[in-house]
């Protein structure tokens, strides 16, 4: 299989990956509250979890390549912009709209729903997962500032740690144990960090590994391995084989893992087209505000999509798009600052 070069600044298929992720959550929702269809919305949500994982290592990596250091008042900066605005409008307009979802406003505006589930009305339950990403957000950076050459055993123990967590869940069944075995930082932050562990070892994994992604079988094959795992462990915690199962589940991220590498790598059409790439860039929006539209049955299936998409482009045009042009000029003065600012301290040069 011929490998396509690609623009050095844009990582080839994450565009596609984040629009195929964003189109299982959809579907999964929209065609039903069976078990089948929960399964397709997570494993799409799992698939973010890694690219997550993923850019935000190989941000921070670069980051102090390039520096020497890494900021942590810029990262965070970075994301109150990338993030927050948008979900802060969706969070408040649905408030205006629905006065019997307000009881969640303390949970959706400070990230915590992932742990108040059954007290979250559905409008706001899909936040669960923003809640998951900005408690690794809030962790991550500061794990790397003060432990970067151990990178790598971090994460690690990341897995590991969830691991353990879902063990304790097995052995002693609690009424709660579902949705912390699948909703809550504690449950799912393996996602997160296997995307950690490909950026960090990305590098060996290329030298390695890269005769796989000339492979289109193995290229389907890992997706599939992980559907089959995903599916094993999702069920009624109640039951001893499911929580045994729940204990395997650290597997399924890495295996997502290794298809994010596979695909960058191959860089096949079909995640590396325009409409890909469009829908990838509207995923954050369409995640958003897809809850309204898509659970509970209101409205026929085509005029869901319609409206989401609607709301989508509306809340990338008049929010996110704004925000991020606005963080990018502040972001530009402080760095010009920063260099009169050196320029007037540094001795004079030849």
């Amino acid at each position: 299989m011929a490998m396509k070069s690609a623009p050095a600044n844009r990582i080839p298929s994450l565009d596609g990956l984040r629009a195929m992720s964003i189109l299982f959550v959809i579907a999964g929702h929209l065609v039903g509250e069976s078990a089948a269809s929960a399964m397709l919305a997570g494993i799409g949500v799992h698939v973010f979890f890694v690219l997550s994982g993923y850019l935000i290592t190989r941000l921070l990596q670069e980051e102090r390549a390039h520096h020497g250091q890494i900021s942590l008042a810029a990262f965070y900066r970075r994301r109150c912009f990338r993030i927050f605005p948008a979900a802060f409008a969706y969070i408040l307009v649905i408030a205006v709209l629905s006065p019997g979802s307000r009881s969640a406003l303390p949970y959706a505006l400070t990230y915590t729903v992932s742990y108040h589930l059954y007290s979250t009305p559905l409008l706001y339950w899909h936040l669960w997962s923003l809640s998951v990403e900005e408690q690794f957000y809030l962790l991550w950076p500061l794990a790397l500032l003060l432990g970067y050459a151990h990178r790598g055993w971090i994460a690690l123990l990341a897995m590991l740690a969830a691991a353990i967590f879902r063990l304790v869940f097995a052995i002693g069944f609690s009424p709660d144990a579902f949705a912390y075995l699948h909703y809550s930082f504690p449950g799912t932050m393996d996602s997160i960090a296997a995307g950690c562990l490909l950026a960090i070892y990305e590098p060996q994994l290329r030298e390695r590994f890269r005769w796989m992604a000339e492979s289109r079988a193995i290229a389907i094959c890992v997706p599939l391995t992980a559907w089959v795992l995903y599916a094993a462990c999702w069920g009624d915690p109640s039951t001893t084989l499911a929580r045994s199962l729940s204990v395997l589940w650290g597997a399924v991220p890495l295996l997502i893992a290794l298809w994010v590498f596979l695909l960058i790598e191959r860089r096949d059409w079909i995640f590396n087209n325009p409409v890909a790439s469009l829908i990838g860039v509207l995923s954050y929006s369409l995640y958003l505000w897809q809850q309204p539209f898509t659970l509970g049955h209101k409205y026929s299936i085509a005029s869901a999509v319609l409206m989401l998409c609607g709301c989508a482009v509306a809340s990338y045009l008049l929010v996110e798009k704004p925000m991020l042009k606005l963080g990018a000029v502040i972001k530009s003065r402080k760095v010009s600052r920063e260099s009169v600012g050196s320029n007037l301290v540094s001795p004079a040069r030849d």
